[in-house]
């Protein structure tokens, strides 16, 4: 059986990577849900995922764990662009989780799991800032040498079909520019809030699966797809409408930055785990640029090398086969008997 730690801003993305793994729990087993800043503040996010684990009857289960409120260093968390709303989860509100967050901090729970458990046994999948996995390595980097993968949604290493935009996200033009990020024009949110903190795991040595916005753009949130899911969940009342509005909290800034449905990043990191013969992609070096005073702050740049320690998703082959595996799951752990871990 794989063992995971998630690692993430917890929001409705959070949601659709963890039923993938919890449909399958004869092969894969969540140890815990450790929580960073992100689309919305520390501790919404910390209050999200306890409603996600509840959504999906794991609340009860899975242990969720406060982290990093801001970059390592920082007192406050950067400005963000509020492409999920205040919360995080768009105009949802889900119920409240029945269950307390855990009493030790995220970054403990990360070393005290990988030092128990046997080496190259643990996958972290990492979806928000990277700033509790960059502290646990500061703190601990001989410890953090026996996780066996971190599977990350972050930076952008090909250009993207997109638009500028104003603070007020009105296009300025409606003439298509080629962006490399989607909070700026130069780089991805997760990446450009804590770069430091992404290049310290980057440069870890650990073996890191990146999947960046230039392969997560190939799977959106389209019409049919709305539809298929809505089919799903058509006997569910008021949870469809909550299952919907989850997976399209990003309408209109993905509309107006790039001309798209809402796209569905993070679920890749988990899905590619099931079917990895529906991604392909590249080893190399990725790098990130950490220079707060460069136009291009938060870029992400990358190198092939066959014998590099990244490996980066470029395609979706079959985005719809994905999207039916994410169905399939959703409907076994929200609308079925809880499962075991």
């Amino acid at each position: 059986m794989q063992k995971v730690i998630i690692d993430s801003d917890w929001g409705g993305d959070v949601l659709q990577l963890s039923s993938l793994l919890l449909a399958r729990p004869q092969e894969y087993r969540i140890l815990g849900a450790t929580v960073t800043f992100g689309n919305s503040s520390h501790d919404q996010n910390l209050l999200n995922a306890g409603s996600m684990l509840k959504l999906m009857n794991m609340d009860r289960c899975i242990p969720r764990f406060p982290g990093a409120r801001a970059p390592d260093g920082m007192k406050e968390q950067p400005e963000g662009d509020g492409a999920h709303g205040l919360t995080g989860l768009g105009k949802i509100e889900p119920e409240l989780p029945s269950t307390e967050p855990a009493s030790i901090d995220s970054v403990d729970f990360i070393l005290e799991t990988i030092a128990s458990e046997p080496a190259d046994s643990v996958i972290i999948v990492a979806t928000g800032p990277q700033t509790n996995i960059a502290k646990a390595i500061r703190k601990d980097p001989v410890t953090m040498q026996r996780t066996k993968q971190i599977r990350i949604m972050g930076g952008c290493t090909a250009p993207i079909k997109g638009y500028r935009v104003d603070k007020d996200l009105n296009r300025i033009s409606d003439q298509p520019i080629q962006r490399f990020g989607n909070i700026t024009e130069y780089a991805e949110f997760n990446f450009q809030q804590a770069p430091d903190d992404a290049m310290t795991v980057l440069k870890s040595g650990i073996q890191i699966c990146l999947f960046p916005m230039n392969c997560t753009h190939q799977m959106t949130f389209t019409n049919a797809r709305q539809a298929k899911l809505a089919e799903t969940f058509q006997d569910a009342g008021a949870i469809k409408n909550l299952i919907i509005g989850l997976h399209s909290s990003a309408r209109f800034i993905d509309f107006q930055k790039f001309g798209i449905a809402p796209t569905l990043h993070d679920v890749h990191t988990t899905a590619s785990m099931i079917r990895p013969e529906l991604y392909t992609g590249r080893w190399g070096t990725v790098d990130v640029v950490t220079d707060a005073n460069a136009p291009d702050f938060g870029y992400t740049s990358f190198e092939p090398n066959p014998n590099g320690l990244h490996w980066v998703a470029d395609t979706i082959k079959d985005p719809d086969a994905v999207f039916d595996l994410l169905i399939k799951a959703l409907k076994q752990t929200i609308l079925y008997e809880p499962l075991a871990v």
